[in-house]
């Protein structure tokens, strides 16, 4: 069967609820996670798609409140808001280590006795990462291996995530949480799981776009395919074939305006993002060192940035906007952001 490039992309925006609205639960688990190395992007995917978001689960006095959410090291070994009951497939897609090993600059032993110390505090309630450091001086750990154990990238708390011991809060608050009863399962089978998430929500997609969102080689791919009987369904767009789970989606307009989060599942689930970023724009919206901003998507194409700057949406445009045009997207950046509770009092073009 063949589709056009519109009804490929509105395929993929009803299926990643941005056409129609979802409980948040069911959006994080069906998009594999959220990407979250800034703290806020999550918050404002489920904004944007969630039919119960609650901004003060995020950033109000229920801040502490993780909503059956937590944030682990993911695909790309990057950090994900995941579901606390995906999170035994999550890790168990990345690879549990067994032993422990040399890292961090730290030997295999040194590295379980601190983190055998930080387990312990955590769960006899020292959650934040300032008291934990203060800890661990006070337990004898010298300045030099504090640094690495609390080393930016990750270090012993990388090391008991990976592990299933400690995830950490999924909002902004930096709070550690000890984690409990992790099932884990067999490797092939939980990236099989994966798989079956991937082309049914990021679908219509092709194998270089599924490689490049696990991480997984396109070889790996193919063979989890046949090895475990993954009926894929295909359609033909330019005459690339491109592969979904499900039933397809019929045709559908496109929103005229819809606002991404930084990160967004919609940039990062594919490898060509040619349908919705013209290549020669593609450094207003992914930095040199791999940042991808919020952006706005104006009739499908993304054509401006936004951001929060106190108590305002700000737009960057990289490309020219009628007034018309303009109106439409503050309209609806205003319908999305401006309440007492996010603190957004105004949208407005740079």
């Amino acid at each position: 069967m063949k589709i056009d490039e519109n009804q490929l992309l509105y395929a993929r925006l009803k299926n990643q609820f941005l056409v129609e609205r979802a409980p948040c639960a069911t959006i994080v688990s069906a998009l594999c996670g959220l990407q979250a190395q800034f703290a806020n992007n999550p918050k404002y995917a489920l904004r944007i798609r969630g039919s119960d978001f609650d901004e003060l689960s995020w950033s109000g006095p229920e801040v502490s409140r993780s909503d059956g959410l937590v944030k682990i090291w993911s695909f790309r070994k990057t950090l994900h808001i995941v579901r606390l009951d995906d999170l035994g497939l999550f890790l168990s897609a990345r690879g549990v280590p067994q032993n422990w090993e040399d890292a961090w600059d730290l030997s295999g032993d040194r590295l379980k006795r601190a983190a055998d110390f930080i387990l312990e505090r955590i769960r006899a309630g020292t959650s934040e990462r300032k008291e934990l450091r203060k800890e661990c001086s006070e337990a004898g750990f010298c300045e030099e291996e504090i640094n690495k154990i609390f080393h930016g990238w990750g270090g012993v708390f990388y090391e008991l995530n990976r592990r299933g011991l400690v995830a950490y809060h999924p909002g902004t608050a930096k709070i550690f949480l000890p984690c409990s009863g992790v099932v884990f399962m067999d490797t092939d089978e939980a990236r099989t799981i994966v798989l079956h998430r991937y082309f049914q929500t990021f679908g219509p997609a092709t194998l270089e776009d599924c490689a490049a969102f696990t991480g997984y080689k396109k070889r790996e791919i193919l063979n989890l395919i046949e090895k475990h009987g993954i009926t894929l369904r295909s359609v033909s767009v330019g005459g690339v074939e491109y592969f979904y789970l499900g039933k397809l989606p019929g045709v559908g307009d496109i929103p005229p305006c819809l606002f991404l989060a930084g990160f967004d599942q919609l940039i990062m689930g594919y490898k060509n993002r040619e349908y919705i970023l013209e290549e020669r724009l593609k450094r207003e919206v992914i930095t040199a060192t791999g940042i991808v901003h919020p952006t706005v998507l104006l009739n499908g194409r993304i054509s401006a940035r936004w951001r929060k700057d106190g108590t305002r949406i700000v737009i960057t445009p990289f490309v020219k906007i009628s007034s018309k045009n303009r109106s439409i997207i503050t309209g609806f950046g205003e319908k999305l952001f401006v309440d007492a509770a996010a603190g957004i009092k105004q949208v407005l073009f740079e």
